[in-house]
């Protein structure tokens, strides 16, 4: 270990906090610190804190060697991709390497087409840095979803969307490597399957029940096949409490031996509203500021590119000025590449700390759940958020 140099905030002291990095000896650099988020994220069930019932749950089916199609449902940072994670280890034992894989559905629909279409062998030639593990199954995805077309008389590439259903479907149809275990097969962020797309994953859900299970991590039910929720068992992960994110992040502190006030940790988990890996983030930047954490360092921190850009976009439609606030959306969702319903839930956050009278208040939020039900079944997100700002203005205008 050696240290490093960290810069701070313009606002705090001149100083630099020295903290600790890794050094590699074959690299011959110093690496970047690790991050705590993924430091303490959940290798063992004894790790999640405040989702006991869901959990056991797990556990139980677990130990019973019960294993159907899941779903787990619930806000960002709860610990549904970790609990996968654990609930597959513990099945699959030692064959877990080589029957599971995870599939974030955004990521397998967002690589270029350019990048599927290399071969194995031509991948093979780069070095490890520029390649990727989901390149280089995409490349062996692509040339069978080529076949595929091939085979009913269809010529040219694959689509994006024949590019993930062929993804999901080669590895849930290729045989496991121990034959007494069935393959797992995760797919996160899965809410971003259209309508369409769900029922080619039903179809391959029944069609290759004997060798695969699936579990689907989505923030919701809503949008969701009935066909594939009668499918599959529900799992609820929702945010903790307070005061158990505040014990969460006091242990983390303590072990890192980071100075905090008990103002402070409410801050955090006032701020990242049951995100553990946020309240987490959050904790590590705080510290690597300061010598002691306070609330008010926690308060400067706290606030990231995203909010401050949408209390700009919200405060923009709310003073009538539609083109500008239309345009600053635009740049949050094409080029910083932040996905609408992601804009639209830091929307909701910041509308609810302004000061509408109770009914106007109700208005709002209204609109802001129907614009979030419309991003799940619309196909131009775009629309819909410029829909929203502005009948901001016509609502709010009660207020002023």
């Amino acid at each position: 270990m050696v240290l490093s140099s960290y810069p701070t905030s313009s606002s705090k002291s001149k100083r630099n906090k020295l903290i600790f990095s890794d050094y590699d000896p074959i690299l011959g650099v110093n690496l970047e610190p690790a991050l705590w988020s993924v430091k303490y994220r959940p290798k063992t069930w004894s790790d999640f804190v405040g989702r006991e019932s869901t959990i056991n749950q797990l556990r139980f089916l677990a130990e019973s060697s019960v294993f159907a199609n899941m779903i787990f449902y619930g806000p960002s940072g709860t610990g549904k991709t970790a609990a996968a994670e654990v609930f597959s280890r513990e099945i699959l034992g030692e064959s877990y390497n080589a029957n599971f894989k995870i599939l974030n559905i955004r990521d397998v629909w967002d690589i270029p087409v350019t990048k599927a279409k290399r071969s194995v062998q031509d991948l093979a030639k780069l070095e490890r840095g520029q390649r990727s593990e989901l390149e280089e199954y995409m490349s062996v995805v692509f040339r069978e979803a080529k076949a595929a077309r091939m085979a009913r008389g269809r010529g040219g590439d694959p689509t994006r969307g024949e590019l993930l259903s062929e993804a999901i479907r080669f590895y849930a149809s290729t045989a496991t490597v121990a034959d007494e275990k069935v393959k797992i097969l995760v797919l996160d962020e899965a809410d971003a399957l259209s309508s369409g797309m769900q029922q080619a994953l039903r179809r391959t859900m029944e069609l290759y029940s004997d060798t695969c299970r699936f579990i689907l991590i989505t923030p919701s039910l809503s949008g969701w096949s009935p066909a594939i929720i009668s499918r599959c068992l529900t799992l609820n992960f929702s945010n903790p409490p307070d005061h158990i994110v505040q014990g969460f992040l006091d242990d983390i502190a303590k072990e890192e031996k980071v100075s905090i006030d008990e103002p402070a940790l409410t801050a955090i988990a006032r701020e990242s509203q049951g995100d553990l890996r946020r309240a987490i983030n959050l904790l590590q930047i705080a510290s690597a500021a300061s010598d002691t954490v306070t609330e008010d360092v926690v308060y400067e921190y706290s606030e990231t590119p995203l909010i401050t850009s949408v209390r700009s976009i919200v405060t923009l439609a709310l003073d009538g000025q539609y083109p500008a606030a239309r345009k600053e959306i635009r740049n949050l969702v094409a080029i910083d590449g932040y996905s609408p319903q992601e804009v639209c839930v830091e929307i909701e956050r910041d509308l609810v700390k302004r000061p509408f009278s109770p009914p106007v208040l109700s208005k709002v939020l209204d609109r802001v759940a129907e614009i979030d039900y419309r991003l799940l079944q619309g196909k131009n997100a775009f629309v819909h958020l410029a829909a929203l700002l502005a009948s901001l203005r016509a609502i709010g205008a009660d207020e002023l």
